[in-house]
């Protein structure tokens, strides 16, 4: 439960706004609810693992370009601040 914690922490402490705050958490919580993990679970995911589910996840959504890409952020957010590292510049090319 402490990495869980730790995890959650670095997302949101590293974080100065408060609207900004809660739109990342709320697309980030989407994200995971939508894929039936926590976020401990999901920085433990291989990178291709991960990389495959937030492409899969975001070529599903019909959303606009703008809202695609705060989803997107929030996800590298929190992958970023926990020491994950993805290649984005993939990932946002979907």
């Amino acid at each position: 439960m402490q990495v869980l914690d730790e995890a959650w922490s670095n997302f949101r402490d590293s974080i100065n706004s408060d609207k900004t705050l809660q739109v990342y958490e709320y697309c980030l919580q989407q994200f995971l609810l939508n894929c039936n993990l926590d976020l401990e679970s999901l920085l433990k995911l291989e990178q291709q693992q991960l990389t495959n589910l937030i492409i899969k996840y975001i070529s599903e959504l019909r959303l606009s370009f703008q809202y695609k890409n705060q989803i997107l952020c929030s996800i590298k957010h929190a992958c970023e601040m926990n020491d994950v590292l993805l290649n984005w510049v993939k990932i946002k090319k979907f």
